[in-house]
């Protein structure tokens, strides 16, 4: 009796935290579409970044401040590069939703996130994910209230072949001229980037490397770059070699 008293309190000391009070710990969205709703109460208050600074994201200037209430995370890891859809549809008033690509991000770097002071949906739209990426959903409040209900979903954007293409024309190389390192930001994933001489003789496929290749190599001058999408869509871009 004695050594299950003193095995009782051991527990009770340790604690056992909840399926996504943690981001070491998130609660897994294993298929798409993806549907749930619950209330952060469920989960602990683990993560309180500082509110001197906060990170850039394109609907708030107060982003910290949003991870004070309850927290709850959720983790998709794609098969395959695709586009998403992540909205809680009828949020209460203070609450925020945030995307990370790793767990020390928290409060230091968002990949996307979707706030506001008043009740109605965050959504992140349009939100492109690479293959094999472990993308993290964080859900919090400001932190009054403290806790919050939600429902949180998460589906697939199918875009059309027009909104591919006018994606694609996006696309910008930079900086142009380069002498060395050639930067793509795409907002669609990327399979394969093709080079020509100014006069359309191909050259070659060059590696791909964090979005960006290498053309070091390449003798000063004009090119032309064929970028090529996992969903095989193409463009065709100018760049000058420094």
């Amino acid at each position: 009796m004695k050594r299950n008293y003193m095995l009782f309190l051991l527990c009770a000391t340790l604690g056992f935290a909840q399926t996504g009070s943690l981001c070491n710990d998130p609660i897994v969205i294993s298929s798409l579409p993806f549907a749930v709703s619950d209330n952060t109460a469920n989960f602990g208050d683990n993560y309180d970044p500082q509110t001197t600074t906060h990170p850039t994201c394109a609907t708030t200037t107060f982003g910290n401040y949003y991870h004070g209430g309850n927290d709850v995370i959720y983790a998709y890891t794609p098969s395959v590069s695709q586009t998403l859809k992540i909205e809680i549809p009828n949020a209460l008033g203070w609450t925020g939703m945030f995307v990370y690509t790793n767990c020390a991000n928290i409060g230091v770097q968002y990949a996307a996130c979707a706030t506001g002071v008043s009740a109605g949906a965050r959504t992140i739209n349009n939100f492109s994910v690479t293959a094999g990426q472990t993308y993290y959903i964080y859900i919090s409040s400001w932190p009054s209230p403290q806790t919050v209900t939600y429902t949180l979903n998460v589906t697939e954007v199918a875009l059309s072949t027009n909104d591919l293409s006018s994606t694609l024309e996006q696309t910008l190389l930079y900086p142009n001229p380069t002498g060395n390192i050639l930067n793509i930001k795409s907002e669609l994933p990327l399979e394969k980037v093709i080079l020509y001489h100014s006069n359309g003789q191909q050259i070659g496929a060059f590696p791909l490397i964090d979005n960006a290749i290498d053309v070091t190599p390449l003798p000063k001058g004009l090119y032309w770059v064929e970028l090529i999408t996992t969903e095989q869509q193409k463009t065709v871009k100018r760049f000058i070699k420094s």
